[in-house]
């Protein structure tokens, strides 16, 4: 007998075949999802054969804990994982005679050892002290490290400011990773070889305080006295200036060149005084020629910068600075103008007062 409706005779047959074509998907998503790591409920590592403790446990280290005021430089850090396995335990042994378990439970114990893996770890270094040290790169990626090694030297370019005090600043190095807390192993007799296998991980974070210790370049350290004269004029030319300096440092300066370097308006003729050595506590003159400009500002503090390159006993090469202070006064026919008119205020009004009753008449008459 024909159907009044065709085809719905073989809607069961294609609900049937579309259902396990369903099924098959389903299957090889979630064998897909366990070999990729796919977040998995907690539940499903319940029953697995093994049961591992311990977690990664990152330090750090640094090449150099020092810096000096007013250099940019880097430090060279790295990252060692001292996480080890803490305990081990047998939830459930395999079936003697089931080949897909045994080759499940040696996968998942084989797997089990990565527990203590720090992975896709990141380092961030942060100043306590953001006023005083400048940390220009402040985050690196060293990847994956496993238990027992150390990554690859990172590198952090760094400045200590000028006017950061000699001392020790505190630095904080921010390190965030994943582990896997957990793995599962299901095997399937269909596929003995190809077991599923599920992960569980789980993210961590550690704060590792370190200190720096930042430093001047040398212990020897100047500081200017006095400038003679403290005065020069515009247009004024081969002016000899005399600055006295002091080593107020613990140690000796060698071999010391003092370079001046002075704001635009001034001019060197002789720019260097170079002194021997220069012990602490001991006072040395530096003597300068210099030029003013025409255009220079009368009244206006010129600054007069003193570039310092010595030795110590430890390093070469060392610099230092320091700055003096000229001030500026009008030229010689300025001043001779402003003298001859000092002068001749007072006669004028001496004149005038002579003159005053005279004035007066004058007025009456003509009224």
């Amino acid at each position: 007998m024909n159907s009044k409706f065709p085809g719905r005779g073989g809607r069961p047959a294609n609900m049937l075949w579309l259902g396990a074509i369903f099924l098959v998907l389903a299957c090889q998503f979630s064998a897909t999802s366990a070999e990729s790591g796919a977040p998995v409920p907690p539940e499903k590592f319940s029953d697995d054969y093994y049961k591992v403790y311990g977690t990664p446990d990152l330090t750090v280290s640094l090449d150099s804990y020092r810096l000096y005021q007013g250099e940019k430089s880097s430090l060279y850090l790295t990252v060692a994982n001292r996480g080890r396995v803490t305990s081990f335990q047998v939830n459930e042994e395999p079936g003697a005679n089931r080949r897909e378990e045994i080759i499940a439970a040696q996968k998942e114990q084989e797997l089990e050892k990565l527990r203590t893996t720090a992975q896709d770890v990141s380092v961030r270094l942060r100043a306590e002290n953001e006023s005083a040290i400048d940390i220009t790169r402040s985050v690196a990626y060293p990847g994956n490290i496993r238990e027992g090694q150390t990554s690859a030297r990172l590198e952090f370019p760094i400045e200590a400011y000028e006017n950061a005090a000699p001392g020790l600043y505190r630095i904080y190095a921010d390190l965030n990773y994943t582990y896997q807390r957990d793995v599962s192993v299901e095997g399937d007799e269909d596929r003995p070889e190809s077991p599923d296998v599920f992960y569980w991980y789980q993210p961590l974070s550690q704060t590792l305080p370190f200190d720096l210790i930042v430093e001047r370049h040398s212990l020897a350290e100047f500081a200017i006295l006095n400038t003679s004269p403290q005065t020069l004029s515009a247009g004024s030319e081969d002016n000899v200036v005399k600055i006295a300096i002091k080593n107020v440092g613990s140690e000796a300066a060698k071999d010391l060149v003092a370079r001046l370097v002075p704001e635009s308006g001034i001019y060197v003729a002789v720019d260097e005084s170079p002194i021997p050595i220069l012990e602490p506590g001991e006072e040395a003159e530096l003597i300068y020629k210099l030029d003013v400009s025409k255009d220079a500002v009368p009244g206006k503090k010129y600054r007069l910068t003193v570039n310092f390159e010595f030795s110590d006993r430890f390093r070469e090469d060392l610099t230092d600075w320091e700055n003096a202070y000229l001030s500026i006064e009008q030229d010689g026919a300025g001043r001779s103008a402003a003298w001859a008119l000092l002068l001749l205020l007072p006669a004028g009004l001496i004149i005038a007062v002579k003159n005053r009753d005279k004035i007066k008449g004058k007025i009456k008459d003509r009224s």
